[in-house]
């Protein structure tokens, strides 16, 4: 499951999520449950507690050697410390169990006072630990120096066995229950220390206390010991440690007193307590807890799951949001002169002719182009045609480009202030990031290097082919026509001249392209026509059959919309490439995360580990 939430976590960069460092589920996961689950059964106990109540003189003597520091002053451990049996380190790895702390050799006991921004952990061999047991001395869990509770909350994490460090005046506060509150969801073994009792008098109040503590915290100890407040045998390690017996009970109940135990002189050596528990069903018990933890609803991986679910579709908000807003209108897009289509159909017809045909038609083509000539230029100079149609038709286009730039711009501006924060924030990067006059520059230099005669040519030899490909009958007819043409193609030809050639009438065309910008393309106008000849030839061009002007209107309506399609695409495709750039791509992958693989990998984990947790606790 590791290995596919951290791949899960990267592809929700993009959904502004917490990562998953720092939320506890993760960090069980990585520090217990991996570490952990694999290996050979040992304890990790951890003793743990507020600021000045004692927990270096209870680690002391739980190890029964004077190693951490003791002062009155408070806050003095700023790392944690850890004893481990011999030889232990051969066969385990201590960065593996302690992820997130930097191990250091530990030398002296004011090593772990020193300060450090590195989490450090400081460890050595003890020969009085049992082969199979960790103990370790923790910060304070309520230190107003964050680093040390994020240090001590790490070995919470970590470990099996907490004793828990309580006083008087530790037992009822805020960061301190708040700690422990964690360590009871998480299913953690409790060895509470009432410590620095004023005895005998306050045999009457501590466990009144310490059911507060308990009511506030969830936390059910295992076993419970009242110690004294006495410096002198605290240094000297003969602090005696009474253990009593406890059960929290409704804050309206009465607490049982001193009376119910049966010996409260008796003294207990932690060691041995400790070194007496029962490793390997503490294990499966702290184990099983932070699993149930993982699974959890609403503090697991359930919840981020939910969480990546429902980020996903505020993502899907603001991507119908910018889909639904068309962001270009063109109503004005301009038409290709007729003759340039005609130029370009009769080239490519040229290519089909074969035999005797082709020969008279191309004996009449050079005929015209040089004994007409002087009828095309005033024809020419009649129609305003000085300039090459292509490149009258370039300085139309880049003026409808730049019209369209600057309604996409505005268009943007008003989506970006519709109140959804995920499309403002990224469309005002967008748009502060890009300047109009850099975008129209590339889009300039990009519009300068297109060729639109090979377009156009392109275009034309795909309809065409297509056409003879899927209308035979009509091409043959057409190729038929074309012959007998050629008999009288001298009229045919002074006539085109004349009178031109192209569709008749008002063609019109809406097209939407398939990219983010929903360019709308309206095609209209009254097309050049002109009255027909009456040679055999031009029933090609004058019938109102289909094979007539009905036709042929039909396919320069078709060439004008398409040639007019591929040329909005270029102009969508350039700006989604400059001004809107991986903004559709991203929003796209944030609706479609829940279906990703490592989502739903994550998914069916999750689902068969309360499968085996169900079956465990029904055979338990």
């Amino acid at each position: 499951m590791s290995d596919n939430l951290l791949a899960l976590e990267g592809e929700t960069k993009q959904l502004d999520l917490a990562g998953l460092a720092g939320r506890e589920w993760f960090e069980i996961l990585q520090r217990k449950l991996i570490p952990q689950l694999s290996d050979n059964v040992y304890l990790v106990v951890g003793v743990v507690g507020g600021t000045n109540i004692g927990k270096s003189v209870i680690f002391n003597h739980l190890v029964n050697q004077q190693t951490s520091a003791i002062s009155p002053l408070a806050s003095q451990t700023k790392h944690p410390v850890c004893l481990v049996p011999q030889k232990f380190e051969q066969n385990h790895d201590l960065e593996k169990i302690f992820q997130g702390f930097k191990l250091t050799p530990w030398s002296a006991p004011e090593d772990p006072l020193i300060e450090d921004e590195q989490h450090l952990l400081f460890w050595k061999n003890s020969e009085s630990l049992a082969p199979n047991l960790l103990v370790l001395d923790t910060p304070d869990i309520d230190s107003d120096a964050e680093v040390n509770w994020e240090r001590a909350e790490r070995i919470r994490q970590s470990a099996d066995v907490l004793v828990t460090v309580l006083t008087q005046q530790k037992y009822n506060d805020a960061a301190v229950k708040k700690f422990f509150r964690e360590a009871a969801r998480e299913e953690k073994v409790i060895i509470t220390i009432f410590n620095q009792c004023q005895l005998p008098d306050d045999e009457n109040y501590w466990r009144l206390w310490l059911n507060t503590f308990c009511q506030e915290t969830g936390v059910q100890p295992e076993l419970v010991f009242i110690a004294p407040n006495d410096r002198q045998a605290a240094t000297s390690l003969q602090l005696p440690f009474y253990p009593r017996t406890f059960e929290p009970t409704p804050s309206h109940s009465t607490n049982k007193t001193d009376s119910d135990d049966a010996d409260t002189g008796t003294t207990a050596n932690l060691m041995n307590v400790i070194s007496q528990l029962h490793f390997g069903e503490i294990k499966v018990q702290t184990l099983k807890g932070a699993l149930n933890y993982l699974v959890q609803q609403n503090t697991g991986v359930p919840a981020y799951l939910r969480e990546i679910k429902s980020r996903s579709h505020e993502f899907r908000s603001a991507s119908e949001l910018l889909s639904e807003q068309e962001l270009a209108e063109i109503d004005n897009w301009p038409l290709v002169s007729n003759s340039v289509i005609v130029d370009a159909v009769r080239t490519w017809w040229q290519s089909q002719r074969e035999g005797w045909s082709a020969q008279i038609h191309g004996f009449y083509n050079t005929l015209g182009r040089g004994v007409l000539w002087p009828v095309r230029y005033i024809h020419s100079l009649a129609a305003d045609e000085k300039r090459p149609p292509m490149e009258l038709y370039r300085e139309q286009e880049w003026s409808v480009v730049l019209q369209t730039v600057e309604g996409i711009y505005d268009r943007l501006t008003l989506v970006s202030e519709l109140g959804n924060e995920l499309l403002t924030n990224r469309l005002k990067t967008l748009l502060n990031g890009t300047s109009r006059e850099t975008l129209l520059k590339t889009l300039r230099e990009e519009h300068a290097e297109i060729d639109f005669t090979v377009q156009l040519e392109e275009l034309v030899d795909s309809e065409m082919t297509f056409f003879r490909t899927e209308s035979p009958q009509y091409y043959t007819f057409m190729k038929q026509l074309d012959r007998i043409a050629a008999v009288a193609r001298p009229a045919l030809s002074v006539g085109l001249f004349f009178v031109g050639f192209g569709a008749v009438g008002h063609a019109g065309s809406q097209l939407v392209t398939d990219t983010m910008i929903q360019s709308v393309v309206n095609v209209a106008g009254d097309v050049a026509g002109g009255a027909a000849t009456t040679t055999v030839g031009e029933t090609a061009v004058s019938s109102t059959t289909a094979t007539g002007v009905g036709f042929l209107e039909a396919k320069f309506r078709r060439f004008h919309a398409v040639f007019a399609q591929k040329r909005t695409e270029w102009l969508a495709t350039a700006i989604r490439k400059h001004l809107l750039k991986t903004l559709p791509e991203e929003l796209k992958s944030a609706v479609e995360l829940p279906n990703s693989t490592y989502y739903q990998a994550v998914q069916n984990s999750v689902s068969e580990l309360e499968q085996q947790l169900n079956e465990l606790h029904i055979s338990t």
